[in-house]
């Protein structure tokens, strides 16, 4: 799983969920933000912005399957991804329903797997994401706005569970014991 494959994928859902409801985008375009993103004022855009990665607190290392049956047991080291989803957009009425929309389609689609994890990336049969509402203090929400360009814009902040990342390679191992050789010699006075 990789961290790049999993902001496309939630932003192909949003975009996906969202012309499937209206018939068609109406303008609007769904993009994934990085801090240089928010500089000037965006228009007619969801974002989603990847402002922290953390360890799974719950579990830090995740057993995979070994790539074949004679390698060893591999574990990939879980991660939590937290993004903010925000809607720019001029009219404040179409910014609620555009992000009343987006929370309804995340929440519809809170465990994503399968076919709707974007094609572009390689994922391994066992992998999912759990998409949820995360808490953000009010005072942690202006922090993180007072570091980015553009005055505060009505955000919800959501957390992936758990990003895997996965070894690039399987460890070598070495060869099974067939046999082993005990060499005793007495001790001399």
């Amino acid at each position: 799983m990789m961290i790049a494959g999993i902001g496309k994928t939630l932003i192909h859902l949003l975009r996906d969920g969202y012309q499937d409801r209206h018939g068609g985008l109406q303008g609007l375009s769904f993009e994934l933000f990085t801090t240089t993103s928010f500089e000037g004022v965006p228009a007619n855009k969801v974002s989603l912005f990847l402002y922290r990665v953390e360890i799974d607190p719950t579990r830090r290392y995740k057993e995979i399957p070994p790539a074949t049956p004679a390698d060893p047991p591999r574990t990939a080291l879980a991660l939590d991804l937290r993004y903010l989803l925000t809607v720019w957009m001029a009219d404040a009425e179409r910014e609620h329903q555009i992000l009343q929309d987006c929370i309804e389609i995340l929440e519809e689609r809170a465990i994503v797997s399968g076919p709707l994890l974007d094609p572009a990336y390689s994922w391994q049969p066992e992998d999912a994401l759990r998409v949820y509402l995360d808490t953000l203090s009010h005072e942690d929400m202006m922090r993180l706005w007072d570091l980015l360009d553009p005055k505060y814009r009505l955000s919800v902040p959501y957390v992936v569970r758990t990003a895997k990342l996965s070894p690039a390679t399987a460890a070598a191992s070495a060869p099974p014991v067939l046999a082993r050789t005990s060499v005793y010699s007495p001790r001399l006075p």
